[in-house]
């Protein structure tokens, strides 16, 4: 008997010996969003990576999800990431112009022959490979500290309008809310009146005429709740339009808590990492769809501009990607060379390849 309970309270021993073991192995991290919870880029795709990271480390990673700005502001995001307030966060890259100059002007950007041909998938698969081709995509993260882990793409930009525009004469005139350097171009190029006006202002603005349509993605039309003053919907191109160059929104570590993660873990999260490529995808490819069907089902009409016009567009409008290889050269970037890598992978995605 004695022997009996001597080995019981040895395997016991042991037991808790595994046990604190294994819970020294656990590392805790913390994602920050500076968006809701819901938000599907940041929010309810963070959360299915979370968990499948979870089980891919077999619970050796643990990732608290601090949604809302609680812990970081989207325009603080970098520098907290940098600064270990978080250990992972994620942003819209075109933000910060100035620290990440190749993801936000090439995610600044939309090209109507390319944006036209790729699909979301298309676009994230395109940065991924082009992160790895160029040196100085992946570099300008590891000289803030931080290593990108995995992007996702966003619905291809429309103009939803007081009067109907259907084709591209119809743009004549029109006061057209934009964002960013290109998207003013491509509006003058259509003959618009680009307008900056904050996002916040965009609803009141519609009502009151003081422009006369607003370029955003469906789903922020909706979530705005846009489609109570304003009926017409028009999509740069025959489909959903055209897309930006590349995926604008980056998911990102802090480089030092990288590294110092186990090497079989940080595998595990790369694996993640590119299953979640296609999972995004595929989710904001359902979201877009949603968004235009209940944008018609809320009595918005939704115009496609044509194919035809489409090209006349495109040849009224800079060659955006020559312009941007001219803004990274000005950056003391090989310009070119990160936009000859970019039309190459673009063709090869589209031939099938």
């Amino acid at each position: 008997m004695r022997r009996l309970i001597a080995n019981a309270c040895l395997a016991a021993g042991f037991f808790a010996m595994a046990t604190l073991a294994a819970q020294a192995q656990q590392i805790n991290w913390v994602y920050a969003n500076g968006y809701a919870k819901d938000h599907p880029q940041v929010g309810v795709l963070a959360d299915e990576f979370i968990d499948r990271v979870d089980k891919a480390t077999q619970g050796r990673l643990k990732i608290r999800h601090v949604p809302g700005g609680a812990l970081l502001k989207p325009e603080n995001m970098i520098d907290g990431v940098r600064g270990r307030v978080s250990n992972m966060g994620s942003t819209v890259v075109s933000f910060f112009p100035g620290q990440l100059p190749i993801s936000a002007t090439l995610a600044g950007l939309v090209d109507l022959h390319y944006g036209n041909k790729l699909d979301l998938n298309g676009i994230t698969t395109i940065t991924t490979q082009l992160l790895e081709a160029v040196p100085e995509f992946a570099g300008e993260y590891e000289k803030l500290g931080l290593k990108v882990i995995w992007f996702v793409p966003s619905p291809a930009y429309a103009v939803i309008s007081n009067d109907p525009v259907a084709k591209l004469d119809d743009f004549a005139g029109k006061k057209i809310r934009v964002l960013g350097n290109v998207m003013p171009k491509l509006v003058e190029a259509a003959g618009g009146v680009p307008l900056s006006v904050a996002f916040g202002e965009i609803y009141t603005s519609l009502q009151t005429g003081v422009i006369d349509g607003a370029m955003t993605d469906p789903p922020a039309m909706l979530n705005a709740k846009f489609y109570e003053v304003s009926k017409n919907l028009v999509t740069t191109g025959p489909g959903h339009g055209a897309l930006t160059a590349i995926a604008p929104v980056a998911y990102f570590v802090n480089l030092e808590d990288w590294n110092a993660l186990p090497k079989d873990v940080q595998e595990a999260v790369l694996a993640v990492a590119k299953e979640m490529t296609e999972i995004g995808s595929r989710q904001m490819t359902e979201v877009a769809s949603g968004a235009i069907d209940k944008l018609e089902a809320d009595g918005v009409k939704v115009h496609h501009l044509s194919a035809e016009d489409t090209e006349a567009l495109a040849k009224k409008a800079p060659d955006f990607l020559a312009l941007a290889a001219d803004v990274l050269t000005g950056n003391g970037l090989p310009g070119q060379k990160i936009i000859d890598e970019y039309r190459r992978l673009a063709d090869v995605y589209i031939a099938g390849k």
